[in-house]
């Protein structure tokens, strides 16, 4: 009597079991949607952190530091660089920006009405029942005016970077063992490429950044643009995020120069051309090699596809999360389920030491 009591009760606990977990896997995917602004600046953090550590870890390797004291000289050498920015070029760029939010509505009002588009308000309103990426122009232009909000966004990055930064193993064993003891290698090793192509990924960026911005506020300053000094630091900033951020930062220029003649217009759209020209064709070739091998229509389409389903922090990290999406595929899938030979930072990547 016994044995067919337990033989009935065993397909039950085994129901049982199986439908918590099918509760619980929705459960977290329900969170995640969310919570998905809060993993996104997570995912900023693990950013800032990523830098701190590629800072840090020559201190670490030729100069000998302590882990701890080298982090610190990373964050004491970023806060001197932008001091110093600060005190050379903040007086001249604040001023310049000033000049440039207070010049763009009359920019786009003029505009508009020499093509008859109507109020730049009212474009976006309606490009935002249109289609959702219009929504999500919609939406940058809203958020990109809450001055609070980014302040707190980016303090809770920071932050949350630093901590991540000091005790990055702790994070890393605490997700690594959400998985099956037989899937740990497989993970480590996907965390270790996926670290080491962000590293890459935003070492090469920072550096386009800073070139883009430089040239284009030289060019747009030799075509006698109003504030280039302004308008060349948007550009470098919107870099960052690689094809459609170009694309943002393109328009203010384009208007400003619009107001002023075609002839100036047309250099600006020249020199705006030639910019990008030299940052696909030399720059990120020669600084980030075969580091990502994401085609460009997959890279645009992962950053508009983020950015409206996330907003602008969607489209602010679309791009790196592509990239680390992009590493986990090729290692977990591709490699360690298929057994397919695969190249991973333009190296052929050996399988993962199962358990």
């Amino acid at each position: 009597m016994s044995t067919s009591f337990t033989d009935r009760a065993s397909p039950d606990r085994v129901f049982v079991r199986r439908a918590f977990i099918v509760l619980a896997l929705a459960g977290l995917v329900a969170a995640a949607w969310v919570l998905a602004d809060i993993l996104l600046l997570l995912f900023g953090a693990v950013l800032i952190a990523v830098l701190l550590r590629a800072i840090a870890s020559p201190l670490v390797r030729k100069v000998g530091l302590p882990e701890h004291y080298a982090l610190l000289a990373a964050v004491l050498v970023i806060l001197l660089v932008g001091a110093a920015a600060g005190l050379m070029l903040g007086p001249e760029l604040s001023r310049q920006m000033r000049v440039l939010f207070a010049s763009l509505p009359e920019a786009f009002s003029r505009i508009s009405d020499e093509l008859q588009l109507g109020p730049f308000a009212e474009l976006l309103k309606g490009a935002g029942s249109v289609s959702s990426v219009g929504a999500l122009a919609e939406r940058i232009f809203s958020w990109s005016t809450t001055l609070l909000g980014m302040l707190a966004s980016f303090a809770l990055v920071v932050f949350g970077g630093v901590y991540l930064a000091v005790e990055p193993q702790t994070y890393r064993n605490g997700l690594v063992k959400l998985f099956p003891a037989s899937l740990h290698p497989n993970i480590n090793a996907t965390l270790d490429d996926a670290g080491q192509a962000l590293r890459r990924w935003l070492g090469g960026q920072l550096a386009a950044m800073l070139i883009v911005g430089v040239l284009t506020a030289l060019g747009l300053w030799m075509v006698g643009v109003p504030s280039a000094f302004a308008l060349g630091f948007i550009a470098g900033l919107a870099e960052f995020v690689p094809i459609i951020g170009p694309i943002l930062a393109a328009i203010p220029a384009i208007v400003i120069a619009g107001t002023q003649d075609w002839h100036t217009l047309w250099w600006t759209v020249a020199v705006l051309v030639v910019v990008q020209q030299i940052e696909a064709n030399l720059v990120s070739p020669l600084v980030t090699g075969r580091i990502v091998a994401i085609p460009p229509a997959v890279g645009l389409f992962a950053v508009v596809s983020l950015g409206v389903l996330f907003g602008p922090h969607g489209l602010l990290f679309g791009f790196p999360l592509a990239v680390v999406i992009d590493v986990a595929v090729r290692r977990l899938y591709v490699l360690d389920t298929l057994g397919e030979p695969v190249e991973i930072m333009g190296e052929e990547a050996k399988e993962s030491n199962r358990l």
